[in-house]
């Protein structure tokens, strides 16, 4: 039989090649989508050109597929497809759940615009305090109602409102990524980058890339964290705050490898960079909030080189990093961080053998943890292995 002739859509064309690719490596939908990180009804839409691909998706099945490349470089005919057809400006981020098909596309009114742009500062100051976690349907609501004015709004208005749909789209991907539902944050990561991009925003755009690489580091993918890392870096140019994230997300990637020397450089860059953004009067939490998140950042970089490596010493540095960070956290003014740090130092605890220290900060984790912060509580559980003596009660 001859071979089906290629689809003359860029997206059927992308799909049709992700599918052989697949088949060719002997594995089903189910099968890719764990391996990428995505539900294996996304690898089922893709496929079938029904749901746009991600752009993360195509160079991590280049990696793990073999293609040579050959899905990275379908991806840009792909993308423009995408912004000729009109839905650059509302791609559709992952499945949501609710009902309906969202706000409609009317014209927006200067004073609502303003209003948003508010609610946004507040909404960023809440997550700092809760995590954000609570807040993500109300700012998917938004995001979503400022994606359809992007149709509507003049084209001297257009880039503004494309830039806060971005800002709105960063921060419900990361109340996601608090919550530990990956594919949903991706999706908003996505279409967030895609409209800063569009808004020619660089800042949003570099803040996105850092947030994706962050929750690629977290799924455990230090590859694919590493290239949008290093993509924030080159993004956010001449901002030192913004290239400082990048060089923690660098750090971070480099050290779930195990490559202790890059992790360093990584890091030591990052506080250069901070200090260069404060000298500079940057927008940025502070001197003290720079310091304690250098802090945790060293802390976790040596819990990550731990666990890579096996060296002790390295998870003793981790208790020392991570615990001068939760002595310097306010407990009542920021019950998540405290509760995240706290599960990060009880698993150092655990990988540097010290189980009774480990449980002792177990115990005083919330005991309705949800996301990330019951994330780290399973896994120092998990490090603290047959000790059964000093091991916390099992989650309800």
């Amino acid at each position: 039989m001859p071979p089906l002739p290629a689809p003359a859509s860029a997206r059927l064309r992308f799909g049709h090649r992700l599918r052989h690719w697949r088949e060719a490596r002997g594995l089903s939908q189910a099968e890719l989508g764990r391996l990428l990180g995505y539900h294996n009804s996304l690898i089922s839409r893709v496929e079938n050109a029904r749901r746009w691909p991600p752009p993360g998706l195509p160079a991590r099945a280049d990696e793990l597929l073999l293609t040579g490349g050959e899905l990275a470089a379908l991806w840009q005919p792909v993308r423009q497809e995408r912004e000729h057809l009109g839905e650059l400006a509302a791609p559709t981020p992952p499945p949501l759940g609710g009902s309906g098909t969202g706000p409609p596309a009317s014209r927006p009114d200067a004073a609502t615009f303003a209003v948003l742009g508010h609610l946004l500062d507040v909404y960023r100051a809440a997550a700092t305090h809760t995590g954000g976690e609570q807040l993500a349907t109300v700012l998917e609501h938004h995001a979503r109602t400022l994606a359809a004015w992007q149709h509507a709004a003049p084209r001297e208005t257009a880039p503004a409102v494309r830039s806060l749909a971005a800002r709105y789209a960063e921060l419900a991907g990361w109340a996601h990524f608090e919550g530990d539902r990956r594919t949903r944050a991706l999706g908003w990561y996505a279409a967030g980058l895609e409209w800063a991009r569009a808004a020619d925003d660089q800042p949003t755009a570099a803040a996105l890339l850092a947030r994706q690489s962050t929750l690629h580091w977290w799924s455990g993918d230090p590859a694919t964290a590493l290239a949008l890392a290093e993509a924030a870096h080159a993004t956010a140019r001449t901002l030192p705050g913004l290239r400082a994230w990048a060089a923690l997300a660098q750090a971070h990637a480099h050290a779930l490898a195990g490559a202790a020397p890059e992790t360093w450089r990584a890091l030591a860059d990052a506080e250069r960079l901070t200090e260069a953004a404060l000298r500079a009067g940057e927008p940025a939490p502070g001197a003290a909030r720079a310091a304690l998140v250098l802090g945790v950042a060293h802390g976790t970089c040596h819990r990550d080189l731990a666990v890579r490596t096996g060296h002790t010493a390295h998870a003793h540095a981790a208790v020392a990093h991570l615990g001068a960070a939760l002595g310097r956290l306010d407990q009542a003014a920021h019950p998540h961080d405290h509760a995240l740090v706290a599960g990060r130092l009880a698993g150092a605890y655990a990988r540097a053998g010290r189980h009774e220290a480990a449980a002792a900060v177990l115990s005083r984790l919330p005991p309705d943890a949800t996301g990330r912060i019951a994330y780290e509580r399973r896994r120092a559980r998990a490090w603290l292995g047959g000790s059964t003596a000093h091991r916390p009660p099992a989650d309800g």
